[in-house]
């Protein structure tokens, strides 16, 4: 029976080999979609703090950011826990009675 660990290394071994590399790559392009929205909020953010905006677009900046604020955080948190799943070692295989 391997442990934890065992498994663990070797799962970190395949990812190191290319294995599931598509869903590592696509897993950091989601990282950097949500630092992106992230930035472009805290953009408006300072926008709104430091320009003197007409009611009209002031409403818009701050309903943009906000929903830049809220998406990249949905967008890291997705991320994270795709890359918790990509490290996850596979399960332990069920106990046999007949050992080879």
């Amino acid at each position: 029976m391997s442990g934890w660990w065992a498994r663990q290394q070797k799962r970190q071994r395949e990812l190191a080999q290319g294995v599931d590399a598509d869903l590592v790559h696509a897993n950091r392009k989601r990282y950097k979609l949500a630092f992106g929205l992230l930035g472009f909020g805290l953009v408006l953010t300072f926008l709104n703090a430091e320009a003197r905006l007409p009611e009209v677009v002031r409403i818009i900046v701050v309903g943009a950011a906000m929903a830049a604020w809220i998406a990249g955080i949905v967008v890291a948190k997705w991320a994270r826990q795709e890359q918790m799943f990509l490290n996850q070692p596979d399960p332990e295989g069920p106990p046999s009675i007949l050992k080879r």
